[in-house]
């Protein structure tokens, strides 16, 4: 069961490849309703050789028509030629059924697939409102004509009213499954539609909350997760800490280096940063230009000093080469440390304010150093 399914699955994506989304879809309709249409016929065929292969002779050779004819829509798909494949599709189902309503009559209930076929094939022109609206227009008009044009009486073949019975009830559940697997499948595509949609809204959420060069959080993204680690110092003995860094003479790097290497230097310091932050609530932020900042939640104040320096002296060990640097051959940063608890809480504004000012502190100091700021 699960290779036929397989096997269905492969045959209805023939010529999807490559296919825009909406166009796919449409491809795989038409390979379905050609498959379907090939496969409904088989064991009716089988019954009419073999019961009595001289009166049903021509109905037995128009279905073999149009199954062949479903077979050349699934070779049309295949080289690309969607539009004939559509086309033909539409045309064939409609005629076949006709044709079979005029031999049997309508007491066989053949005609009862026009119907689910008229919605199902209407989504064939769901690009063009007014070609799927004709597509559901023509169906429900060729309905009438076999209900009322063929009645039993009047059939070319005189079938047994059993076979008429049977065919009745079949054309019945066929015409229902029909009608419930493009409701099943239009739920599915909905679902598909809608996961796919919610993944772009996550990654694009995701995005716009990035940096660009650096991959890191964004400045909105530390603002948001700033302001939220501080609403949680109300909690007892609860602490947050600001490590504010700065790539000491940046400036004179990118004009000696170029402004790709330049580029290339944020991104290695990026990553060194990013090394230190080791806990999930832990946020290593670009804040702008050369700066950096990592917010430190339930860390204390010499903790935060322990993270700094160990953030330092990995920026210190990439040993990128820095020659327009008086402070070191190679590229260092200064960090600022402002650090809040519950007894002093401090809105994110001050914590970064106060970052601000022991970075300033570093750097009159001499840069390449982490200084804490004391009030």
């Amino acid at each position: 069961m699960r290779t036929i399914l397989e096997w269905v699955a492969r045959a209805s994506s023939i010529g999807s490849s490559g296919q825009p989304p909406r166009r796919a879809h449409q491809i795989s309709l038409i390979n379905q309703v050609a498959l379907y249409s090939c496969a409904v016929p088989i064991p009716y065929q089988v019954f009419y050789l073999l019961h009595d292969p001289g009166r049903y002779l021509p109905l037995v050779l128009v279905n073999f028509v149009f199954m062949a004819c479903c077979i050349a829509v699934l070779a049309m798909n295949r080289v690309g030629k969607h539009g004939a494949a559509r086309n033909t599709m539409f045309i064939a189902v409609h005629v076949q059924l006709l044709l079979v309503s005029y031999f049997l009559g309508s007491g066989a209930g053949v005609h009862m697939f026009y119907f689910p076929l008229g919605t199902w094939l209407g989504l064939f022109f769901a690009s063009r409102r007014m070609h799927a609206i004709l597509a559901c227009s023509i169906a429900a008009l060729l309905f009438i004509v076999c209900h009322y044009a063929f009645p039993p009486q009047t059939a070319v073949i005189d079938a047994p009213p059993a076979l008429l019975h049977v065919t009745f009830i079949g054309s019945a559940a066929g015409a229902l499954c029909i009608a419930g697997a493009l409701s099943y499948q239009f739920r599915l595509e909905m679902d598909r539609v809608e996961a796919a949609l919610k993944r772009s809204n996550e990654e694009l959420a995701r995005l716009s909350g990035l940096d660009p060069l650096t991959g890191l959080a964004n400045r909105r993204t530390l603002d948001d997760r700033l302001t939220r680690e501080c609403a949680r110092l109300r909690r007892p003995g609860q602490h947050i800490a600001v490590l504010l860094c700065d790539v000491d003479h940046f400036k004179a790097y990118n004009d000696h280096y170029g402004h790709l290497a330049g580029d290339a230097c944020l991104k290695r310091v990026a990553e060194a940063l990013s090394s230190v932050a080791r806990r999930v609530n832990d946020v290593v932020a670009r804040y702008g230009g050369e700066e950096f900042v990592i917010v430190l939640p339930a860390t204390d104040c010499a903790g935060a000093v322990r993270v700094a320096d160990e953030a330092r002296a990995r920026v210190s060990a990439l040993g990128i080469p820095h020659e327009r640097s008086d402070v070191a051959p190679v590229v260092t940063v200064s960090v600022g440390v402002a650090c809040s608890d519950p007894a002093t809480p401090l809105a994110p504004e001050d914590l970064l304010r106060r970052a601000d000012a022991a970075l300033y502190a570093a750097k009159r100091a001499g840069r390449n150093r982490v200084v804490r700021y004391d009030a």
